[in-house]
């Protein structure tokens, strides 16, 4: 799939992930975004996760985190939740500019609170890859212009 494709490319590294499964995809399109705020005129999505990782802080260092992250696919459901938002804002704020308004994707592990990292695991995926999938998802005669 090209979504796919374009997500690894451009998020975590490159770091190589597990094969998108059609129903994957299909599953994460029909997902819900747990929550958006706004701080410092940044929107940021956030995502609760209560994965129990292991017992102690050593389970949730940034490296785990991330290597979860990648196992579980959550790349790509932020990837999307934040180019929903890049939509909903692009109608709905005449000055929106990615670069200056989108804050990234949080991905709280509720588990990890005790740890140095707080369970946290943030990204803010380039804006290039947000403005490719928009014009995907707008259809193939606005694709073919970007």
């Amino acid at each position: 799939l090209k979504i796919d494709d374009l997500i690894c490319r451009a998020t975590l590294q490159g770091l190589t992930r597990p094969a998108l499964e059609a129903g994957t995809l299909n599953g994460m399109l029909k997902g819900f975004i747990d929550l958006v705020f706004l701080y410092n005129d940044r929107y940021y999505v956030l995502d609760y996760k209560s994965n129990r990782l292991g017992t102690d802080s050593l389970a949730y260092t940034h490296d785990k985190l991330q290597s979860v992250m990648l196992e579980a696919r959550y790349d790509l459901q932020y990837v999307l939740y934040l180019l929903a938002l890049h939509r909903h804002l692009k109608s709905r704020k005449s000055d929106y500019d990615y670069d200056r308004h989108m804050g990234g994707a949080i991905y709280l592990f509720l588990r990890g609170g005790h740890a140095e990292s707080r369970g946290i695991y943030a990204d803010r995926p380039p804006r290039l890859l947000i403005e490719h999938l928009d014009a995907l998802f707008d259809g193939p005669e606005r694709c073919a212009v970007s």
